[in-house]
């Protein structure tokens, strides 16, 4: 018989059953043979135990000198409260972190190198990283030689460089660290006076230690993109002493041309997510994919930002005020269902709702995810006000309670938290923010929700009762535009919100008078299917506009409101070789983005482009086009 013997799996109960054991004995101090004294605590412990979490103790306990063999061990500049939890760790496989706790046991795991300790503080810190936190991190990495968290909070000091230049952690940076900050091309500054600015008020805070870096310091401040009023007076304010040595020296180093910071060549787009796009690779009837692209209106580009995570679909979508874009919630692909029907069978796609919230890094073209929503919701209304993002409602999220719930984000804490429910149950409502309030519109209904007084009231009421329209505010003003008529009592949806057949409505809503009042329709030559979104582009109220007419392709215009005018007029035609079918459920918003970050999407001409056989003409961008004799 063959001494060979089969491998058996792991009894995973035996294992659970020994670190229970482990732990009954370390509270009972069973058996202990070690005790660690740090500060005025002392912890009884199992050699065995620590040396197996830890490469520190490992190395004491087996070194075969006199330390291997005391009895106590006195452990210096340790946290008390930072080693228990640790120790703990170590016996029952549970790491207690919190914002109060991971710093301090960072820095304890770093003495005690306990390598699973060290990986999930690395970790929760990446992730908690924020405006206001993300210089103490950079310092942090920095000090503990941690490149992950260096990266991740320098690309955060980068992106909200003029929000964090003035905090303490800022002025409190490493001659190094801040060498590295200033030089960086990637700080998204539209003005290098911003840069100029954050190098003196670091000199000044302690101008008597730090003049000798006076000019290591300067020469980070590219002086050929400051204005020229600038570039005459940057030098008044430094000491006498210094300031011919700086003058010569840096003007003689400087080369005559410097590359533009990040921020500078940052372009405001059209935001497009859940564009529809047809995979070449699928079959008749196969559907659709959806990905994410931008269209510059400047450089009349479309460019191609990273596929939703996960396949998600029917997100809400928002840029806040500092630029910052995110989207939450929607659902995910599970598997395909086949219904039959007769012979032939019909494959149907099953989808499952989701609670993912995720934040978008223009510098790297990535979703980063952050902390899940309290609740799954399908298109939920996202909306910034007063600093926090709110999560308003939502489809088939589960009974009229769940679509009425609304959350709160906190992006400092990465946390959310509940607020006062909608009045209502509305599966269509969209909701915007204005003079520090948010608004929720659907069918006449208006309610404003105060973050003060955590309430919602009722205000004036529409004209109408439509939904599936789209909002924006515009200083006092909302503009709702567009939708579908809607019943009053039946619930009735009638084919468009039009007047006469050729224009789109538009309801304006007066803040201060709380007043709604009728504005110019929007002109549309032709469509059957309207399909429009309503933003603030370049500081003007626009509109995005799909027109359609039967089977024919879409057309896309940009069209301007003049307040004063009350009128309507076309700022931009997009030319179909920009800009794609992008479908009817697109989400759509503004904000600031990075041409060199992103991928130029090329122009593939469609099918329809070219002339079937035997036709002499065909339509081109509404041109009617002959074919060249050969």
């Amino acid at each position: 018989m063959s001494g060979y013997s089969e491998p058996r799996p792991v009894n995973t109960d035996y294992a659970v059953s020994l670190l229970e054991q482990l732990r009954v004995f370390f509270e009972q101090r069973l058996l202990t043979d070690v005790v660690l004294v740090v500060e005025d605590a002392e912890i009884p412990c199992h050699r065995m135990v620590l040396a197996t979490c830890s490469s520190y103790f490992r190395a004491m306990f087996t070194s075969g000198l006199s330390e291997s063999r005391q009895g106590r061990v006195h452990l210096h500049s340790v946290n008390s409260a930072a080693l228990r939890i640790i120790v703990t760790y170590a016996y029952t496989g549970n790491l207690a972190i919190s914002d109060g706790t991971v710093e301090p046991l960072y820095e304890t795991a770093c003495f005690l190198q306990v390598e699973d300790v060290l990986l999930q503080c690395r970790e929760y810190l990446v992730k908690k990283i924020n405006v206001d936190n993300c210089v103490r991190m950079l310092s942090i990495g920095d000090m503990f030689s941690c490149a992950e968290l260096k990266q991740s909070a320098k690309r955060m000091v980068e992106h909200k460089f003029p929000a964090v230049y003035k905090q303490e952690a800022f002025l409190q940076l490493s001659h190094e660290l801040l060498l590295d900050v200033l030089s960086s091309d990637n700080l998204n500054v539209e003005k290098e006076e911003t840069v100029r600015e954050a190098a003196m008020l670091w000199l000044e805070h302690d101008m008597e230690s730090r003049s000798q870096h006076l000019s290591s310091v300067l020469s980070q401040i590219r002086i050929d993109t400051l204005s020229e009023v600038t570039q005459r007076a940057w030098f008044q304010g430094l000491p006498p002493n210094d300031k011919s040595v700086a003058v010569q020296g840096l003007y003689k180093s400087m080369p005559k041309f410097f590359k533009p910071r990040l921020g500078m060549t940052k372009e405001e787009m059209l935001i497009f997510v859940e564009a529809a796009s047809e995979s070449p690779a699928d079959g008749p009837g196969s559907g659709s994919l959806h990905s994410a692209v931008c269209y510059s209106p400047q450089a009349e580009k479309v460019y191609k930002l990273c596929n939703l995570p996960g396949d998600l679909q029917k997100v809400g979508t928002l840029v806040t005020p500092d630029n910052d874009i995110f989207i939450a919630g929607g659902q995910i692909p599970l598997k395909a269902a086949v219904a039959n029907h007769g012979k032939a069978g019909k494959t149907q796609a099953v989808y499952r709702s989701v609670d993912s919230f995720f934040w978008f890094d223009a510098q790297q073209n990535v979703w980063v995810a952050k902390t899940p929503m309290l609740c799954a919701r399908v298109r939920p209304s996202l909306v910034h006000c007063r600093g926090f993002i709110y999560a308003v409602g939502g489809d088939s999220v589960g009974g009229e309670l769940n679509r009425r719930t609304v959350e709160r984000y906190d992006w400092e804490k990465d946390q959310w938290s509940t607020v006062s429910p909608l009045p209502c149950s509305w599966s269509w409502s969209t909701c915007v923010s204005a003079r520090g309030c948010i608004y929720a519109l659907a069918h006449d209904l208006t309610f404003c929700y105060s973050p003060e007084a955590d309430t919602w009231v009722e205000v004036a009421s529409r004209k109408t009762s439509r939904c599936f329209s789209s909002a924006a505010a515009l200083g006092d003003l909302i503009f709702y535009v567009g939708g579908l008529h809607v019943a009053s009592t039946s619930g009735l949806r009638l084919p468009t919100s039009t007047v006469d057949g050729s224009s789109v409505a538009v309801e304006v809503y007066d803040v201060v008078k709380n007043q709604w009042r009728r504005a110019a329709n929007i002109p549309a030559k032709r469509y059957s299917d309207p399909c429009v979104r309503a933003v603030v582009l370049l500081g003007s109220l626009c509109i995005f506009m799909r027109e359609t007419h039967m089977n024919e392709r879409p057309r896309y215009a940009i069209h301007q409101y003049d307040v004063a005018a009350d009128r309507w007029y076309p700022r931009q035609a997009i030319s179909e070789r920009v800009l794609w079918d992008l479908g009817k459920d697109f989400r759509c918003a503004v904000g600031k983005l990075y041409p060199s970050c992103l991928e130029v999407s090329p122009w593939k001409p469609p099918a329809y482009l070219f002339a079937p056989d035997g036709v002499e003409e065909f339509e081109v961008d509404g041109e009617m086009v002959s074919l060249p004799h050969v």
